[in-house]
């Protein structure tokens, strides 16, 4: 199963249900691209990640720093809880 029809099926089957995009997302490793490598759009960009870790590392640390920038909300009572994760409220 790929990721799209693992969150698919995650959001249609329950309209509460929290979806992680990555299996067990408590630790920094591979799993999350071993999805996204099963899809063919964002294969090229796996691949190159896979032979290139500075660039990975220089884009995360890129892509954090804007991140923070935005002030993410990280609590719920910052920010809406999607009623049903297929739809904005």
């Amino acid at each position: 199963m790929n990721g799209v029809s693992q969150l698919n099926g995650t959001c249609s089957s329950d309209p509460n249900a929290f979806a992680f995009l990555d299996p067990s997302p408590v630790g920094f490793h591979n799993a999350f691209y071993h999805v996204l490598y099963s899809d063919m759009r964002s294969r090229s960009r796996v691949d190159y990640y896979a032979s290139n870790q500075g660039a990975f590392f220089g884009d995360f640390v890129a892509v954090m720093t804007k991140l923070e920038r935005i002030e993410v909300n990280t609590l719920a009572t910052d920010g809406k809880i999607r009623r049903d994760c297929r739809l904005p409220n």
